[in-house]
C-alpha cells in the first residue's frame, strides 16, 4: 500500500473561522422493529428514535462523582458522556471542521457521487453526539448514514438519511462485507484501543490492542474503491515551527499533565497509539494509496492570524474541558484532590501563557484495494 506522508501543515490565513454555539444533545435509544431494507442486502434498525424512559436509563448510564458515564460492560472508556462532555465533543467537531475547511479529507465527494440504482452508504464509528454524521447527511442527501456508539447520546431529530444505533465498536460489525462506500473513525482511540490480552511471538509476549481489529472490520465492510478515514488528536502538546522546540523545558505543566494522564491511561490499557495507525493500516494489507497528514491547531490566542486565533481560543476551551472531564478518572486512579488541582493548574497555565503551543491532529485516508 502506497501512502503519501505530508509534513505538518503550515498555518493558513484565509477566511475567518466560524465557531458556532454549542448545544448538548438529547439522550436517545433505538427501536428495533422498523427495518428499512436496502438493495445491498443489509438494513438499519434505528430509523425510529425516542427518548429513554426512566426505567431504561440505568441500562446505559451510571453516575460517578457528579458526572454521568456509560455502563456498558467492562469497557475502560475514561470520559463522562453527560452534557458537559457532549459540549466538548461538539466544540472539537467545529474546531476540526474549521481547521480542515471541510468535514472530510481525500476523494470522499467522488466516492459518494450519486449513481442511479445504487444506494451510497457511510458508517461513522463511535459517532458520539452524531454532529459529524448529521452535517454530512445534510451535505449528501442521497447517501445513507449509519452512526454507532455504546451510548445513545446522538440527536433525537435525525435527518431522513441519518440513522443511529447502539453497538460496541470493539465487536464485529453487523454489516455484510463490502456494503459501505466510506467508513469514518474520528477520535475513537479511547474507545477502541484497550488491550484484550497477549499474543505470543518467539520468546516474548506482545499486548494486542483492539484498534487493529476495528481497522480490519472497517476494511471488511468497505466496498472495493471505498475510503477508510481515521483522525486522532494526539494526547500531547508540541511547539509550532519557529518556537521553542522542547515542551518539557518551556511548557513543563502541559508536558507533565500529558505524561501523568498517558501513564495512567496506559495502566488501564488505553495507550497513545496515533503514531501506530499508518503501520497498522499497511499491515492489514487491504488498502492501496492514501495520505497521512498532520494538522497543527494553535492553543490559545498567540497566533497573529485572526482565523488561527479563533481556532486557538476554541481549542483552549476544549482542552480545558478535557481536563475537567478527566477528573473522575484521575481520582479513580488514586490521585488526591490536591494532586489533581496542581496537575491541571500547571496544564492550563502553560496553555494560556506559553506562545507557540499546538495540538496535532493526524488524519489518514486510504482506499480499499
Amino acid at each position: 500500500m502506497a501512502i503519501e506522508f505530508s509534513n505538518r501543515h503550515n498555518f493558513q490565513d484565509d477566511d475567518e473561522a466560524n465557531i458556532d454555539g454549542i448545544s448538548a444533545s438529547g439522550i436517545l435509544r433505538s427501536l428495533g422493529d422498523d427495518d428499512d431494507d436496502d438493495d445491498d442486502g443489509s438494513s438499519d434498525t434505528s430509523s425510529i428514535l425516542t427518548e429513554l424512559g426512566a426505567d431504561e436509563f440505568p441500562g446505559h448510564f451510571r453516575e460517578q462523582g457528579g458526572r454521568l458515564f456509560h455502563s456498558h460492560g467492562t469497557l475502560p472508556y475514561p470520559l463522562p458522556v453527560d452534557g458537559e462532555e457532549q459540549a466538548r465533543l461538539n466544540t472539537q467537531h467545529r474546531i476540526l471542521r474549521d481547521l480542515l475547511g471541510s468535514h472530510f479529507v481525500g476523494p470522499v465527494a467522488e466516492v459518494l457521487t450519486y449513481q442511479p440504482g445504487r444506494q451510497r452508504r457511510v458508517l461513522d464509528l463511535c459517532t458520539g453526539t452524531g454532529r459529524w454524521l448529521m452535517d454530512m447527511a445534510s451535505q449528501f442527501r442521497h447517501v445513507r448514514f449509519s452512526g454507532i456508539d455504546i451510548v445513545p447520546i446522538a440527536t433525537r431529530r435525525p435527518l431522513p438519511n441519518a440513522h443511529f444505533e447502539i453497538l460496541d465498536v470493539t465487536q464485529p460489525l453487523r454489516w455484510a462485507d463490502g456494503v459501505m462506500d466510506f467508513v469514518h473513525a474520528r477520535n475513537v482511540s479511547l474507545a477502541a484501543c484497550f488491550y484484550l490480552g497477549y499474543r505470543y511471538f518467539s520468546s516474548f509476549h506482545v499486548q494486542v490492542p483492539n484498534y487493529p481489529e476495528m481497522l480490519r472490520e472497517g476494511a471488511r465492510v468497505l466496498r472495493r474503491g471505498g475510503i477508510f478515514f481515521t483522525g486522532e488528536v494526539a494526547r500531547k502538546v508540541v511547539f509550532a515551527p519557529g518556537y521553542p522546540s522542547n515542551p518539557a523545558v518551556d511548557a513543563p505543566g502541559a508536558t507533565r499533565f500529558f505524561k501523568v494522564v498517558n501513564d495512567l491511561l496506559e495502566h488501564v490499557g488505553l495507550n497513545e497509539i496515533t503514531d501506530h495507525i499508518p503501520h497498522w493500516l499497511r499491515e492489514i494489507g487491504m488498502f492501496r494509496d492514501g495520505r497521512i497528514q498532520e494538522h497543527l491547531i494553535p492553543i490559545g490566542e498567540w497566533h497573529p492570524s485572526s482565523r488561527q486565533k479563533t481556532l486557538g481560543r476554541a481549542n483552549l476551551d476544549a482542552m480545558t474541558m478535557f481536563a475537567e472531564s478527566l477528573k473522575p478518572f484521575l481520582r479513580q486512579q488514586g490521585l488526591t484532590e490536591r494532586e489533581i488541582a496542581e496537575l491541571i493548574e500547571g496544564y492550563i497555565r502553560d496553555m494560556r501563557q506559553v506562545s507557540g503551543l499546538v495540538s496535532v491532529y493526524q488524519t489518514v485516508w486510504t482506499i480499499k484495494a
